[in-house]
């Protein structure tokens, strides 16, 4: 049976970007058919981040599939991406990390997950960030 592999925190930066190390990581587990359950490319953090660098799903998909490292991928964006000032990043990255469910149903669902996951009842764990790195066991 194979050990489920885990991206990087949605914490982790690249290039001043939070998420886009994880992102790197989901499309090559993806590629391996190692993503296991996690969603990817058209859904949450994925969809927001590629939107943001106007970049196709599938053309960074290949990209960081091709390319050797963090940094290659990286000029790959840089070269392919929507241009943002460092001001209009950090304030990308503030919005992502803030999130939170902010409906009855979105709530329900994060509840459920943060049982699922062995968290009930804590209420240190509000944002879609904190969620995930107490899912994937990098939060006690």
């Amino acid at each position: 049976m194979r050990k489920k592999q885990v991206p990087r925190s949605p914490y982790e930066k690249l290039g001043g970007y939070v998420h886009l190390p994880r992102l790197i990581d989901k499309a090559k587990l993806h590629r391996k058919g190692l993503l296991d359950g996690y969603n990817y490319k058209s859904v949450g953090f994925d969809k927001h981040l590629l939107a943001f660098l106007k970049i196709d799903p599938d053309e960074f998909e290949a990209a960081a599939n091709r390319l050797d490292d963090d940094a290659a991928i990286l000029s790959w964006i840089e070269e392919h991406a929507v241009k943002h000032s460092p001001e209009e990043i950090e304030e990308w990255n503030h919005a992502m990390v803030s999130r939170y469910p902010d409906s009855a149903v979105k709530r329900a669902r994060f509840l459920h997950v943060l049982k699922e996951s062995g968290g009930e009842g804590r209420d240190d764990i509000r944002t879609y960030f904190d969620l995930i790195e107490f899912d994937e066991g990098r939060t006690k």
